[in-house]
């Protein structure tokens, strides 16, 4: 009985896949490093949506600006919810305009910071996304520029505003951005 013929294996018999503990210790470690990335991107999103909002203020600050002194006429800079008036109020995270406060319609509040429908709109700007609070020292409720470039406020001093990102913990850092009485503006990045 020894010389019954024996069946050939195939060149490739080995059994190819993974076994179930592959297929576990390969989940918990992909779980493991989810966990560990989730933080770390959370706060990177954070830092974004706070560097969007203080470029965009930043942006209209010196739009305001630099419009006083190229067209001669006062340029005002105040929060506002619905973009065809200004806010009484020091949180601008909500929206602003920036508009020419000239009175060369036929409104009689000229030159109040206030936006009179004859007067040209230069920028609106919608709620900030992921912004807890955007304040203006002070109490600020508005900023004029002048043509010559100057900045005046209801404080006739600088201003800073601090942006402080939704979600902010004690570690996360919020910008400052400080608007000289000369218009310069100026950007600082610290702990609260």
């Amino acid at each position: 009985m020894n010389n019954l013929p024996s069946f050939p294996k195939p060149p490739n018999s080995r059994q190819r896949g993974f076994t179930l503990v592959e297929l576990v210790v390969t989940i918990a470690l992909v779980a493991i490093l989810t966990t560990l990335a989730i933080p770390s991107f959370s706060e990177v999103l954070r830092q974004w949506r706070r560097d969007s909002a203080t470029r965009e203020l930043s942006t209209s600050l010196q739009l305001a600006r630099s419009e006083a002194i190229k067209t001669s006429r006062q340029m005002v800079v105040c929060p506002s919810t619905d973009g065809t008036a200004c806010e009484a109020s020091s949180e601008w995270s909500t929206g602003w305009m920036v508009f020419v406060d000239d009175g060369a319609g036929t409104q009689t509040n000229a030159n109040n910071q206030t936006y009179d429908t004859d007067e040209r709109m230069l920028k609106i700007v919608s709620a900030q996304a992921g912004v807890a609070t955007l304040t203006s020292s002070g109490n600020v409720q508005w900023l004029q520029f002048l043509p010559n470039g100057l900045m005046r406020t209801g404080a006739n001093a600088a201003v800073t505003f601090t942006v402080t990102p939704s979600g902010a913990t004690s570690s996360t850092k919020v910008d400052k951005i400080t608007v000289s009485p000369v218009g310069r503006t100026s950007v600082v990045t610290e702990l609260p």
